[in-house]
């Protein structure tokens, strides 16, 4: 069990370390491409205006929500809100 903490201790830390050095990069070092926007897709509230944001990934994607109520609606219908992400 103690192992098992370790690596993920490890694969944690190796994880904020290489976001960390690939802030600019359109794909991480994991395939995931950075959440471009400083809004949340669903309500358009400003990250941070009702807390931590929600981080997620879906389908490579990299998504940041304002509140866990918004997860919902982009769970309905991913695409229309995975669209604003790319302005089509």
């Amino acid at each position: 069990m103690r192992k098992l903490s370790l690596m993920i201790l490890a694969l944690g830390a190796a994880a904020v370390m290489t976001g960390c050095n690939q802030a600019d990069s359109t794909v991480t070092a994991a395939g995931v491409k950075p959440y471009p926007l400083d809004k949340c897709p669903v309500s358009d509230e400003k990250l941070g205006a009702m807390g931590t944001p929600v981080v997620f990934v879906h389908e490579g994607q990299e998504i940041k929500l304002c509140c866990k109520n918004c997860r919902k609606d982009f769970d309905k219908e991913p695409a229309k809100y995975l669209a604003k992400l790319t302005g089509k």
